[in-house]
Order: C-alpha cells, then sequence, then structure tokens
C-alpha cells in the first residue's frame, strides 16, 4: 500500500465514523448524501465495513434507550479523537495516522462490548415501587426495598432477583427463553405472568398466568425447536435444559399455584389466593398465620428504621390481617394491642418487639359453703 492509499483509507475511516454518528441520529436525513459517499470511492466502502460490521456484531437491533445514547456517546468521542489525531499527524508518515485511527476504533468497539456485557440493573428503596419496560415488551414491577438484574443476548433473556419482590409479564418468545434466578433456583417462561418474593432465605414463586418451570440455579436453558412440521411454533415444553442433578427433578406451576422453597424443608406446592399475593402492587400487606418474624422482614422494605423481633418467643408468633405499606405506628399498635408482646424504641430508631408475659390468672373462688355448726 503506497503512502497515497493509506492516507485516504485512514481519511475514509474518520469520515465512516462521522457517517455512522449522522446515521444514528437522523437516517433519513442523511440517507442520499451517505449512499452519495459511498459509491464516490472503493476506500470508502471499506472504511464502512470496517466501521459497520462491528457495529452491527455488537447489537444495533437493540433499541434500549440507554445503549443507543451509550452508542452515540461513544460514535462521538472516537470521531473527536480521529479528527485530533488526524489534525496532529498531519506532517506524519500515513500509516502513524492510519494506526491512529484503527486503535480508536478499537477502543470504541471494546467499550461497546463492554457496556453490552454489563448487567442493567433496576433498584428501589424504602417505601419505593417501579414499573420497568424492557426492550422486547416485557414488563417489571419491583416491590420496595427491591433490585432486579437484567442481560439480554440474542438467545436468553436473564434476570436475577438479587433482593425483594417483583412481578415479571414475559412478553411471548419461545425461541428466547425468560428467566429469572432467585435464592438458589431459576424460573423459566416464555410468555407469562409470575411473582417471585425473596424473603430472608424462603422464595416463593407464584404463577398469574400462563406457564413456568423452575430448575437449579446452575441449569443451561436454551430454545428447543423440535423436528417436524414447517412453521410450528415450540412450546413451553420446548426448551432444552442440561445440568440438573440426578436427585432433582423441575417443578412446573399451574396458575394460583404457589412454590414454596425454604432451608430444611423439602420444596412445598399449594393453590393461594392470587389477589392476596400481589396485594402489595395496591399498597397493602396481607399475612395469613405468618411467623412475626417473617412478617417484619416484609414490613421492613417500607419504613426507614427496622422493625425487629427481640426474642425467640416474639418471633415465632402468628399473626394474620391486612395492614397498610409504611404505617408503622398502626402496626406496632395492632400487633402490641392483639399479640402479648410490647415495643421498645431505641435511640437509633429501631423499634424492638419482645414477649410479654400475660398476667397470672387468678384462682377461682366461691361456690364453697361454710360448715354448719
Amino acid at each position: 500500500m503506497n503512502a497515497h492509499s493509506e492516507s485516504s483509507v485512514a481519511s475514509s475511516l474518520e469520515q465512516a465514523v462521522a457517517w455512522r454518528i449522522r446515521l444514528t441520529e437522523s437516517p433519513e436525513l442523511f440517507r442520499a448524501g451517505f449512499s452519495a459517499w459511498l459509491a464516490a470511492d472503493p476506500v470508502n466502502e471499506l472504511a464502512w465495513r470496517t466501521v459497520q460490521t462491528p457495529w452491527m456484531f455488537l447489537g444495533e437491533q437493540s433499541t434500549s434507550p440507554s445503549v443507543v445514547r451509550l452508542r452515540r456517546t461513544a460514535l462521538v468521542h472516537a470521531y473527536n479523537a480521529l479528527r485530533t489525531n488526524w489534525l496532529r499527524a498531519k506532517l506524519r508518515r500515513p500509516p502513524v495516522r492510519l494506526a491512529a485511527a484503527a486503535s480508536v476504533l478499537i477502543a470504541l468497539i471494546g467499550g461497546i462490548l463492554w457496556w453490552q456485557q454489563r448487567p442493567l440493573v433496576y433498584a428501589t428503596g424504602p417505601g419505593e415501587q417501579r414499573s420497568v419496560r424492557l426492550v422486547d415488551g416485557s414488563r417489571i414491577v419491583l416491590d420496595a426495598s427491591s433490585e432486579v438484574t437484567v442481560r439480554y443476548t440474542a438467545d436468553a433473556r436473564t434476570l436475577a432477583l438479587v433482593r425483594g419482590q417483583a412481578r415479571f409479564d414475559v412478553a411471548h418468545n419461545p425461541l428466547r427463553p425468560f428467566t429469572v434466578t432467585a435464592g438458589g433456583r431459576k424460573v423459566v417462561a416464555t410468555g407469562t405472568a409470575f411473582d417471585v418474593n425473596l424473603i430472608g432465605s424462603e422464595l416463593q414463586v407464584t404463577l398469574l398466568k400462563g406457564h413456568v418451570v423452575i430448575l437449579p440455579a446452575d441449569a443451561s436453558v436454551k430454545p428447543f425447536v423440535p423436528v417436524g412440521e414447517p412453521g410450528v411454533t415450540p412450546r413451553m415444553a420446548d426448551v432444552a435444559v442440561t445440568g440438573i442433578p440426578p436427585n432433582w427433578r423441575r417443578i412446573a406451576l399451574d396458575p394460583g399455584e404457589q412454590l414454596v422453597l425454604a432451608e430444611h424443608v423439602p420444596p412445598h406446592v399449594a393453590r393461594v389466593n392470587v389477589r392476596r399475593v400481589t396485594a402489595w402492587q395496591r399498597g397493602q400487606l396481607v399475612f395469613k398465620n405468618e411467623p412475626l418474624h417473617q412478617v417484619l422482614t416484609r414490613i421492613d422494605r417500607y419504613i426507614p428504621e427496622p422493625i425487629v423481633a427481640g426474642d425467640p418467643r416474639a418471633a415465632n408468633l402468628r399473626i394474620s390481617g391486612v395492614y397498610q405499606e409504611g404505617d408503622v405506628d398502626g402496626f406496632v399498635g395492632t400487633i402490641t394491642h392483639y399479640l402479648p408482646v410490647q415495643a421498645h424504641e431505641r435511640s437509633d430508631g429501631t423499634v424492638i418487639l419482645t414477649y410479654r408475659a400475660p398476667p397470672p390468672v387468678a384462682p377461682r373462688t366461691g361456690g364453697t359453703r361454710s360448715p354448719m355448726f
């Protein structure tokens, strides 16, 4: 390659980055000019492929606003860097300019690849709820003090509930399984709605509609298209699963069923009141004969300072009722009225509930006759 051709490649590479910026921002406005530039010189086509090939490989089809903004910012930085290197290197040999341009493009590609491999993180604070619409049309509703990570690839939608509770409404796509990992388990769906709740070490998965399968967290899930009639849409059951231990069976739920996984007890599936399970979306907490320590774990998601059970006897008391999220005074007042507990607030704002022994019952008197003399 002579000096003139090397200089042309470096210049065309700079122009290709500039055209990529324009087409990203306003494709209709710049399409005619881009076509003319592309046809003007074979070197331009080579430069465009150098920029466009990794761009497409890194997933230009993604419509996530954050990814779009990142691409635009990265391209602007690349364009500015190329112009700076070009101006500074005008008196240098053309291979130096070409190497500088290539190094900027490599940094651009690496930055975008690093970004797309990072999961998106959605989180809420105490008393806060949040609804998130994902790029495929799926939706997540996060309860208070909850966190969900999301990573999408061409053949998988991989999420994790790190803490708290969330509802997942999944856009149907059997060729791109939707999985949510939580509490050492993986919930697999393709188009359905379900609720996942982490309460301490206990995991609750409630199916609202559709169909889900629960697997070990390290199981590998891939879409499986059965050999048969062309055009047949794979069913939820048509997923290829590997990595399941011999002594572990998959658990499938029907709408209205809830799976409870807790330490040292077998998995338990039962029918539940779906409206009660999803009451948190309406600002209510509904408890039915639940231990106080578990109730307090959920209550603490909505308040800035925790309420804790001060002793095992208080922690294991059972409670039922409907409570408004964030109403600390109403909750504590009800608990101390109906249960044998007393409340004490520490200087840091923490409320301690301790067991209060009931007063001794006086012996029954009366009914004895005075002796007759």
